[in-house]
C-alpha cells in the first residue's frame, strides 16, 4: 500500500531508517562510529512501508553532519525488509541500503580525514547517481565531475567509484585536470617555460 505522508512527520522513521543504511555504503567505519543523526528534508515523500520503499522530491537533502551530504531533485531508495520483525513494524534487514537513484541536479560531498588532522572534501556532480549494494558501486552520469583537493576527473558517460577497493574508473571519454602542485618535485613538469605569457 502507496502512503502519502508529509513531510515533517515522515522524518523521524526516515532519519531512522537512513541512519542505519547510508553509512553502509558510502562511509569508513571509523566515521560511522562518531556519527549518530542524519538529517533530512524535502518538500515531498511517499514512504512504502511495507516493501522498504521511499521516495523524495524537490528540494531533497541528505546531510550525515562532517561525514556526507547529498542534494538532489529526486532520491528513490530501496531497504529490504525484515519479516520476522513485521509485528514491530517494518524494520531494515542487518541496515543495509539496497539501492538508491538520486536524480536532477546531484551533488555529493564526502569529507574523508586528512593528513595531520585535516578534512579533505570530494565532491561529485552529476544528473544521476547510483548506487547498489551487490556491486558496492556509485555510478554518476548525465556530465559526472568528481572535485578534489587534487584537480578534478570530467567524465562524458559514466564516473564509476567501487566502494570496497576505493578506485575510480570512466565509461566513455574523461579527462583529468590535475593541480601544478602536486608535481611540484618532479623536475618534468617543475620547470621554465617558453609558453608565451598571458595578457
Amino acid at each position: 500500500m502507496i502512503r502519502s505522508v508529509p513531510a515533517l512527520p515522515a522524518k523521524p522513521l526516515l532519519l531512522t531508517l537512513l541512519l542505519l543504511a547510508l553509512p553502509a555504503f558510502l562511509l569508513p567505519g571509523a566515521a560511522l562510529a562518531q556519527q549518530d543523526t542524519i538529517l533530512l528534508s524535502a518538500t515531498n515523500c511517499v514512504l512504502e512501508l511495507e516493501k522498504g520503499v521511499y521516495h523524495l522530491w524537490d528540494h531533497v537533502r541528505v546531510e550525515s553532519p562532517g561525514v556526507l551530504q547529498i542534494t538532489c531533485d529526486d532520491l528513490r531508495a530501496a531497504l529490504p525488509q525484515d519479516k520476522a520483525a513485521a509485528g514491530a513494524g517494518p524494520v531494515p534487514t542487518g541496515g543495509k541500503l539496497q539501492s538508491l537513484v538520486a536524480s536532477g541536479r546531484v551533488m555529493i560531498e564526502l569529507y574523508q580525514a586528512g593528513a595531520g588532522g585535516s578534512t579533505n572534501v570530494v565532491r561529485a556532480f552529476g544528473r544521476q547517481a547510483e548506487y547498489g549494494s551487490r556491486e558496492e558501486e556509485l555510478i554518476l552520469t548525465g556530465e559526472p565531475r568528481i572535485e578534489t583537493a587534487s584537480g578534478t576527473m570530467i567524465g562524458t558517460d559514466a564516473l564509476v567509484y567501487d566502494l570496497k577497493s576505493r578506485t575510480m574508473r570512466n565509461r566513455g571519454p574523461y579527462r583529468i585536470e590535475l593541480k601544478a602542485d602536486i608535481l611540484k618535485g618532479s623536475s618534468l613538469f617543475n620547470r621554465a617555460t617558453n609558453a608565451p605569457k598571458p595578457r
